[in-house]
């Protein structure tokens, strides 16, 4: 049997696991045990509960109770922490996904305590290490030994930085490189079966009808200039077009719109009669959105694909992104805080012929992970 120990965080990283945790539960039971870690990056006990519950997710073994909240601090504060656990547990390898701190951390402790390093979404680059998320992805990627990359520009992106398939047995030095697939694909798949359209009578969406909003990423949150300018872009488009747009608002990112935006654009924008802001949407509840909108505008990586997933176009608000080969087929395009780009590209995406080749795999990534895992360190 071999011991794997997951380490989560942030709610991507929730929703990914879920894809593992339950190909584990129903092929592999008899050789992965699994421990989950929740380093308590994104810690909020309510929604975290709902998280696990919804996705079926084991319950942490260990959750931890961070006080950090700057990167470095942060990622020090899991460093200690899982250092113990991995010392407790002795682990046969560690897991961890995407890029963010939880994830250096999480690379950094188990390679510096001779523990192999299981990447999954490894290879993704943006090419910007003002990011911080971009240097997360490049330390975690060079202290693996098993890397999983989503498409096949994530593993060519890692023989650029000479991380390719070595012939000898898997080692941070001698690492085994895969193109398995997209585990959220698999996700986009399997839930997809498990939805309700309740969401949509509450706010009274008819199918195609809506643009669906996402705003999240510190970049465009934490700048007054970035959130004023997509703010006054989105009003520019919807009066337009003429297109509702629904808005899942983090607290965060409600936070910062107070914060930055005068009571006058604060108040133009919040109460346009066609955006409306709504709680925050579970992962059940975002398929749905997602599923049947016309079309999406967000900053995350994951809705990006998830859009995509969907066969829905997406205009993304930032002027890069790791998942280019959505801007190649041309169902999405870059169009950072541009109040032209923005309404050019919502007129070209939804009157276009769309085409969306399959560039995910075949939903199931987690059994072929689950399968080279077992290969490789057995």
């Amino acid at each position: 049997m071999l011991k794997i120990m997951t380490l989560i965080g942030a709610r991507p990283q929730f929703i990914k696991a879920a894809a593992i945790s339950r190909a584990i539960q129903k092929g592999f039971s008899n050789k992965i045990t699994e421990i989950i870690v929740h380093s308590g990056q994104h810690y909020d006990q309510n929604m975290s509960a709902i998280f696990f519950e919804q996705l079926a997710i084991p319950k942490p073994t260990y959750i931890f109770n961070l006080n950090a909240q700057g990167h470095s601090s942060q990622t020090a504060e899991i460093l200690n922490e899982l250092e113990n656990v991995l010392v407790m547990e002795k682990p046969d390898a560690i897991l961890v996904y995407g890029d963010t701190n939880t994830t250096l951390a999480g690379a950094l402790a188990a390679s510096k305590n001779k523990i192999p390093v299981i990447h999954i979404e490894a290879g993704l680059r943006s090419f910007n290490k003002a990011m911080p998320e971009e240097l997360n992805r490049i330390v975690t990627d060079h202290c693996s030994s098993l890397l999983f990359c989503p498409t096949e520009t994530a593993v060519m992106n890692l023989k650029n930085e000479s991380i390719v398939t070595s012939s000898q047995p898997c080692t941070i030095d001698t690492p085994k490189v895969y193109a398995c697939g997209d585990v959220m694909y698999d996700n986009a798949l399997y839930f997809s079966k498990e939805t309700d359209d309740s969401i949509l009578s509450k706010h009274s969406l008819l199918k195609d009808s809506y643009i669906l909003l996402t705003i999240h990423r510190p970049s465009n949150t934490d700048s007054s200039e970035r959130l004023r300018k997509i703010c006054s872009s989105l009003i520019a488009l919807v009066e337009k077009q003429k297109k509702k747009v629904v808005f899942p608002v983090h607290p965060r990112t409600l936070k910062f719109l107070k914060k930055y935006l005068s009571k006058e654009e604060f108040n133009a924008f919040a109460n346009h009669s066609l955006i409306e802001m709504i709680e925050p949407a579970s992962f059940l509840d975002m398929i749905v959105l997602e599923r049947n909108s016309q079309i999406v505008i967000t900053d995350s990586g994951g809705v990006q694909k998830e859009a995509y997933f969907f066969e829905k176009p997406c205009l993304i608000l930032r002027s890069e992104t790791e998942w280019v080969e959505i801007i190649d087929t041309k169902m999405a395009a870059l169009v950072d805080v541009d109040k032209n780009e923005l309404n050019a590209n919502f007129e070209l995406l939804t009157t276009m012929d769309l085409k969306f080749p399959k560039l995910f795999g075949d939903g199931n990534s987690a059994a072929f992970i689950c399968r080279k895992i077992i290969e490789n360190l057995v």
